[in-house]
């Protein structure tokens, strides 16, 4: 109860601060000292609903002791499910899920994606199924292997798990049936994709839409081929220059295996730290079974998640983007239509070219990095397409770029 009560007193601190953003929220994109507060409050509330939710797992906890006669695969099979759809709801639903929907009700926000209630309901077990699978695993190696390895060394197989398959598997489940064209036709950008993918011996790739408002893309490897997929708010307001540059730099990111990359350092580096930390501070304090405790242990856990499962990756990612960057001018030809589309993404997401992120370098250093490319310098992939890219790149050259609105 007491730990219950804890999460009550926070939840309403943090929905006070809330209602007090919501009152003077306009609906337009919140400035980045609100937005930082709102997301701060949002995931207060996540997070007492997360505790509020330990004290029911462990009452369940309680009865699971009671006794059940299974063996040693149903024992496995049914600890891991349980504690797959628990991570599941106190994770997924408690913490994440509701710090966006009181973030976005906050700031007035509409929202990002466009997506049926059928869709989205199939994405959601998707994710449950990815948190089972994992949980099974490690439960069922952590009974066969006891006499071995002890449990704690197995977790970290968990933290794999779960990024790998959202990195993976989960975005060609949300976008292989995807619209391929949306606001509008993308048949003249995917046409240059395709000149490129011959031209230089590059894999195949599917093009798909986030529709909505959404201001970004992403591209994740594939077996038979790579999925890019492009947010409709790029579709709504780029040119097919800038579009083109875009899928350029995301293509890049598949040729120098980014994605991969990337992954290894934060399953096999990141997970391991962080496991080892949580285990040698944060457990101690959750075993003092005290409210107070138990949050410091909660607040403590999240600290080294965040510097060990973002920060680090996040030191790689920065540098990735500027050799993506470098590819993509290579492949453009030139390097103002990659500077253009930069821009024009730090205006649509209204933020200031010099803004930090703890997974990108600034927009303008990537803009002065591409802009000291010497001629001589490019990457491996080099050469020009006759492409829509090189006629506006000429006329860019003849134009300054505008800063960010």
């Amino acid at each position: 109860m007491e730990l219950l009560a804890v999460a009550v007193a926070l939840a309403s601190c943090a929905l006070a601060v809330l209602l007090w953003i919501r009152r003077r929220s306009d609906g337009e994109e919140p400035d980045q000292r609100t937005d930082g507060i709102a997301w701060a409050a949002s995931f207060v509330v996540g997070l007492s609903l997360v505790l509020g939710a330990m004290a029911g797992i462990n009452y369940f906890d309680q009865v699971l002791n009671a006794g059940f006669s299974l063996n040693e695969w149903q024992l496995a099979l049914f600890l891991g499910a349980s504690m797959g759809l628990a991570m599941y709801l106190l994770m997924r639903v408690c913490l994440l899920g509701t710090s966006s929907v009181l973030h976005q009700w906050s700031c007035r926000l509409p929202k990002e994606t466009v997506d049926s209630l059928g869709h989205r309901a199939v994405v959601e077990v998707f994710i449950l199924g990815g948190f089972v699978f994992a949980f099974v695993v490690i439960m069922s190696l952590a009974i066969f292997t006891s006499s071995i390895v002890p449990a704690w060394a197995l977790m970290p197989l968990v933290v794999a798990i779960l990024p790998l398959y959202h990195t993976f598997l989960l975005p060609w489940v949300r976008f292989f049936r995807a619209p391929r064209s949306t606001v509008r036709d993308l048949t003249d950008a995917k046409s240059w994709l395709d000149r490129l993918r011959l031209q230089h011996k590059l894999p195949r790739f599917r093009v798909r839409v986030q529709e909505g408002r959404v201001a970004n893309a992403f591209v994740t490897a594939g077996l038979g081929a790579h999925l890019v997929v492009i947010g409709g708010g790029l579709l709504e307001r780029m040119s097919q220059s800038q579009l083109c540059a875009v899928l350029a730099h995301e293509v890049a990111h598949v040729v120098k295996r980014h994605v991969p990359r990337l992954v290894l350092p934060l399953t096999i580096v990141g997970t391991w730290f962080h496991v080892l930390c949580v285990i040698s501070f944060a457990n101690p304090l959750f075993d003092r079974e005290e409210p107070l405790f138990v949050v410091a242990g909660a607040a403590l856990a999240g600290a080294f998640g965040g510097l060990f499962l973002v920060a680090l990756p996040g030191f790689f990612m920065r540098r990735m983007e500027f050799q993506a960057d470098r590819l993509a001018v290579a492949m453009l030809g030139d390097g103002e239509s990659l500077v253009d589309a930069l821009t024009k993404l730090a205006e649509l997401n209204k933020q200031p070219l010099d803004a930090r992120s703890w997974s990108h370098p600034t927009m303008q250093a990537r803009i002065d990095a591409i802009r000291a490319l010497a001629p001589t310098a490019a990457p491996a992939i080099s050469g020009r397409s006759a492409t829509p890219v090189d006629r506006s790149s000429r006329r860019a050259r003849n134009h300054p770029v505008r800063g960010s609105s």
